[in-house]
């Protein structure tokens, strides 16, 4: 594991959790994301059993029954949607008063006769024996608590990248992403990154791939 990286003249240092030091000329950080988490009781309890970090994955499993989605930026509406084709009915728990997602995405969404919207809402609890059963949710306005039947929870609340290690100077967004160029350069000379750990839009793992693909080729060029 890496803790850190030191940016020298000549090159740039890692340094292991072991306090071992690697000595090298050229740095590609490929460290991913991790999702975000609700951190209510059942949600580790229930991970793989109903509780889900991604409708895409795992959408399919909970055909013709009821879910509920946590999240209101794009993510969340995108979930919503697609599980809209196939679920009996969608709860879509939204924490503020309105969806941070793109206006067309909400219009989607606003107009879905199987996406019941409720805005407004942390969820507090995720029940069941061996699987999910109901989730509990809690109006952050008025207290009001609401118990809703479902078969699955999908969580897509965000991502957290792992950049914990980079070293200073590393230019970062406002959510920690690595900044990087068309050639995935990052703001120091020598350091690349690829993947979802980086500020590119789609986080997707053909695009990591590639990412990761020209990320190698350009460390290529920069050692030669």
């Amino acid at each position: 594991e890496i803790l850190d990286i030191r940016h020298e003249e000549k090159g740039h240092t890692l340094i292991t959790k072991s306090e071992k030091e690697i000595e090298t000329k050229a740095v590609i950080i490929a460290a991913g994301t991790k999702k975000r988490h609700l951190g209510v009781p059942g949600e580790h309890q229930l991970k793989d059993k109903g509780v889900s970090y991604c409708a895409t994955c795992d959408g399919f499993l909970y055909e013709n029954q009821p879910v509920a989605i946590v999240g209101g930026g794009n993510s969340g509406l995108e979930a919503a949607l697609d599980m809209s084709k196939i679920a009996t009915e969608v709860y879509l728990i939204i924490r503020g008063e309105r969806s941070s997602g793109d206006k067309s995405l909400q219009d989607k969404v606003n107009k879905s006769d199987k996406i019941e919207i409720c805005k407004s809402y942390e969820t507090t609890e995720i029940n069941g024996d061996h699987e999910v059963e109901s989730v509990k949710i809690k109006n952050t306005n008025t207290g009001k608590e609401l118990d809703l039947t479902v078969k699955a929870i999908f969580i897509e609340i965000g991502l957290i990248p792992n950049t914990g290690f980079v070293c200073e100077g590393l230019e970062t967004t406002q959510k920690n992403e690595i900044i990087i160029d068309e050639n995935n350069q990052t703001s120091i000379n020598g350091i690349f990154a690829a993947g979802d750990v980086t500020d590119i839009k789609d986080k997707q793992i053909v695009i990591s791939a590639a990412e990761g693909a020209k990320a190698a080729l350009r460390a290529n060029e920069y050692l030669s």
